[in-house]
Formats: structure tokens, sequence, C-alpha cells
């Protein structure tokens, strides 16, 4: 039945735990998952912003490129007369004017507008051709790198188109620089600039995989929608989609992030999270394992005394070990609860029997106390009628301490065996007339303290035995009592002829180990007397023996103080 139940009770454990560690760790891994998935989210609109601020700083610079170049030409003045003469004569008068031009300068080369335009395209790769359109002839010279120029085009549809934004290439961006005559202010033409951003706007997208790129005019033209930006016009209105926008000039740059797809894990994350969380799931279910098969084996342990307990054994102890938790309690107050047990049987049963034995040694070894009495007592009375009042009075000390010994409870107050020992002594003051003196004292406060009956008398009575010496006349016997370490001493002294220290260290051992021979055992002396306390109070207290000085010997009884 133990081991059914100990097994029962692992097993419910083990699982309990089990299931607790299971969610909680489940608890952490969702935790974590969501914690990264926020973090990434996080991270991709971090560079969602980034991709915006490079797609916007690009097309500022791209703007400013135009307006440098356009400053460029406003800071030439040669150059900038040479447009407008470009802007407002026919070819051959053009070239007239570029060679009176060159013949009234002293410069080997004459720089013209053409010049100009292969300079422009020098200093900016991404140029990818400049438009001239005169608006008094409406003719539109188209300009390439490596000095490419196709004269003779409409002007007049090329800036319809550009109004009507209908021309506009995928991944270029037009910038119109109106061109005026700084002497009368008039517009003379305009030059277009057409860069290439199709590849710059590529590697910004590409830069992050989460994150959607479009450029588009102000008029919502698609300039540049990157591979995986799809229909950005319906991306951009979608709460699923987080959009961030930026207009520089003309153009607004539009970013944005599926909100779903920028918080996905990526497979790695995701398989580390879940490894650690089934790792930490392994590691305590092996824990747990470990620690309810120790509990089991204590609850086991504790078991088996228990049962051990019921047969009787009270002297079995369970180990305590130093986990201080709810076993160990149970364990400390079961070896509480078995010496409590003990102890209850010594003081109810083993004090008793002892009690019993004492009493029954006594009247073995003594004249029955009933007939005894009696006869004293009709003893005294005729002692009286003939007027010795000495005789009556020893008579009188007998037979109250008869009549202690037959009526008493066993146990009395210490003023009470004080007062006993005193008519004992008595008895010997007269047999031992002016050769023994005795003196008892007592703090008021200790004359209620509760003590076994008959505990002195055996003591005073191995002086009177072994002790006193009858040719001497300064035999004393002091008897003096005193609380000490929350314990009553009773102090009986003489100053008799006393022990030697070896008899004295033999004597206290046998009373330490309660062990007595077989005559020493059928006494009622100072062995009988141990023995009654050591099994009333315990171990700690009874008898011992010390040399008294200079002579003699002080008999210590160590007692209990209890109140009842």
């Amino acid at each position: 039945m133990k081991k059914h139940s100990s097994k029962q009770l692992y097993f419910r454990m083990f699982w309990g735990y089990t299931t607790i560690v299971f969610l909680v760790v489940s608890a952490l891994v969702i935790y974590f998952l969501s914690v990264a998935g926020g973090k990434a989210l996080k991270a991709n609109t971090d560079a969602r912003d980034q991709v915006c601020r490079d797609a916007r700083d690009y097309l500022e610079e791209t703007g400013q490129q135009a307006d440098y170049v356009y400053k460029a030409l406003y800071g030439s003045k040669r150059e900038l007369d040479d447009l407008i003469a470009y802007f407002q004569l026919d070819k051959e008068e053009y070239q007239k004017y570029c060679l009176d031009k060159y013949m009234s300068t002293d410069e080997l080369e004459y720089q013209n507008i053409y010049d100009f335009v292969n300079e422009v395209f020098s200093a900016s790769s991404e140029l990818k051709k400049i438009e001239l359109i005169s608006y008094a002839t409406m003719e539109m010279t188209q300009c390439y790198p490596q000095k490419v120029f196709y004269p003779g085009k409409d002007g007049k549809k090329r800036i319809e188109e550009l109004e009507q934004e209908q021309s506009r290439k995928k991944g270029e961006l037009v910038y119109l620089k109106e061109i005026r005559n700084p002497d009368t202010l008039q517009q003379e033409g305009c030059m277009i600039l057409t860069f290439d951003a199709k590849e710059t706007l590529e590697k910004i997208q590409d830069s992050n995989p989460y994150v959607m790129l479009a450029v588009a005019s102000q008029n919502d033209q698609e300039i540049y929608v990157g591979k995986k930006a799809g229909n950005w016009k319906e991306n951009i209105r979608q709460r699923g989609y987080d959009v961030i926008q930026d207009s520089v000039d003309e153009y607004v740059v539009y970013s944005y992030v599926n909100k779903k797809e920028a918080a996905d894990l990526s497979g790695t994350t995701f398989l580390a999270i879940m490894g650690m969380g089934f790792l930490a799931i392994a590691v305590g279910v092996v824990s747990i394992s470990c620690y309810v098969r120790k509990f089991t084996a204590r609850v086991e342990t504790i078991l088996d005394a228990m049962n051990r307990v019921k047969t009787g054994n009270l002297k079995d102890r369970i180990q305590v070990d130093r986990v201080r938790d709810e076993l160990d309690m149970i364990a400390g107050n079961f070896n509480e609860m078995c010496g409590r047990l003990e102890l209850y049987i010594q003081k109810s049963y083993l004090a008793e029997i002892e009690t019993k034995n004492a009493q029954m040694q006594a009247l073995q070894s003594q004249i029955n106390p009933h007939f005894l009495y009696n006869t004293l007592e009709a003893i005294r009375m005729k002692a009286i009628c003939n007027g010795d009042r000495e005789v009556g009075k020893m008579l009188y000390s007998m037979v109250v301490l008869f009549r202690s010994q037959l009526k008493e409870a066993d146990i009395i107050t210490l003023g009470q065996e004080l007062d006993y020992c005193k008519q004992y002594m008595e008895l010997f003051e007269y047999r031992y007339q002016g050769c023994f003196l005795s003196q008892v004292e007592c703090p008021v406060e200790l004359l209620a303290l509760p003590v076994p009956k008959f505990i002195l008398q055996p003591v005073v009575e191995n002086y009177f035995i072994h002790g006193i010496e009858r040719d001497r006349k300064d035999n004393q016997l002091f008897i003096y009592a005193e609380k000490k370490d929350g314990q009553l001493c009773i102090y009986v002294k003489d100053n008799g002829c006393g022990m030697d220290e070896e008899e004295i260290r033999r004597k206290n051992k046998e009373l330490r180990e309660n062990c007595y021979g077989e005559e020493q055992k059928k006494s009622i002396g100072i062995g009988n007397v141990n023995r009654r306390i050591r099994a009333i109070y315990g171990e700690p207290y009874g008898i011992s023996i010390e040399k008294a000085d200079p002579k003699g010997l002080i008999v210590i009884l160590t007692i209990k103080t209890e109140e009842e």
C-alpha cells in the first residue's frame, strides 16, 4: 500500500509540475516570438523610413543638379547669349553669329551651347539627355552624351506631352527650366533635363526585402514602381500597409511595408526560439523527475518510520535534511513527538513503576508500616501518660514520618519534603544528643515547588549509616535549596568521614549511567532516589556527589522546576 501510494504521488506531482513547466515555457516562447516579431517590424519600419529618406535625398540631388546646370548657364554670359541666339536665329544665321563672335575674340576656340551641354554630360553620369526648345520657332534639339545632337524636332508636341505627363517614361526624372533673355526678360525657350533614376532607385528599393518604393508626380503619374510594390495606389490605402510619404518639388515618394510580412521572423530566428523552448522543457522535465523522485523517497522514509513506531519502537528517528521544507518540518515534529511520547511513558509508567518498586522494597526491608504506626502511637500515649515527654516527641516524629509514607501523594511540595526531613533528623538529634546538629534553609519562593516524595530522607539516612562519626561531638548536616539556571538544586552537606576522589568518580559514573548491582537496586538509598528523579524528569536531572571542604560530602539533587 505504501509503495502504491508513493507511486501515485510521484505520477501526480510529475505530471502536475510537467504541465506547469509546459505552460510556462509555451507562454515564454509565445512572448519571445511576439517580442522578436515586434523587433522585426520595428527594424523593417526603420528600414522603410530610411528608404524613403534615401529616395528623397536622391530626388533632391537630381533637382540640385538641374538647378546647378541652370545657374551655371546664367553664370556664363557668353554661353547664355549663344543659347538665346540659338533660339532666335535659324541655322545659317546662328553659324554666322558664332563666326562673328569667334572673330571678335582672341581665343583659339569658340565655346557655344553644344560645348556647354557636353560639359554638363561629363559632370553628371545619370543625366540621360538635354532638350532645347525655342519658343520662337518651336523647334527642339535633343542632346545626348558622346556629343550626339538631333536638331529639328517638334518642340510644341514635346511641351504638350510634358504638360499632360503622358510621355514620361518610368524611371526618368524630368526638370524643365525656362530660358529668359536677361536684357528683355522675355522667355526665349526652355531647357529640359532628363535623368535616368531607375538604377539608383532600384538599389534603394533592394536595400530591404520588405520595403516597397514608389515615386510619382504630384498628379500620381508613375515615375518609378519597385518590383515588389504591386498596385501601389491600392496598397497605400489599405490598413495592412504602413505607409510614409514625402514630397520633393513636383515628385512624391511613397515608402511602405506590409505589416504582417514585416513582422514575420526569419527561419533561423524562429527555429532558435523554438529550439530553446524545447530545450527548456526537456531540462525542466528531467529536473522535475529528479526532484519528485527525491521527494517521494523522503516521503517513503517518513512512512517507514511511522510503521516502525506502530510496532512500539519510539527510539526511531528520521534524519532531517537541510532543505527546511514541509517534509523537514514533518520529520522534525515526528522526532519531537516520539521523544515526548517516550518521555511521557517514562513519566506516566516508568516513574510509577520505580515508585512502586521503592515502596515495595521499603515495605520488604522494614517492619509493616501500619503495624509499626499503631504500635508507636500506643507507646507514645503511654510515654506521655508516664510523663516522659522526650520519648513522646521522638515517637511523634516517627508517627509523622509513617503517616506521610502511607497517606501523602507521590508528588508533594518542597516545603513538605523539607518538613518530613526535619522530623527525621530530630529523631537522630535525640539519639545522638550532644554530638549532632542539623540545619535546613530554603527561600520562601521555592517552598511551593512540586518534588517527588521522600527524595531527601534516603540521602539523610545514607549519612547516618555511612557518614556520621559517633566519637565526634561536632557532627553536622546542612540542607539548603536554590534555583539555578532554571533548575531546582537541593544540597545535602555533611562533615562526616566522606569518600576519596576515586570512589566519588565511580559513584557519579554509576549515577550518570543509572546502572547498579542487584544489592544496590534492592536498597532505597541514593541510587533509588536517582532512578526515580531520572524516570520522572529525564536524563539531565538526578543526583551527583562532590567532596565537601574540609571534609565530608555534598550530595546535590537536581530537579526540573515545574509549576504543576
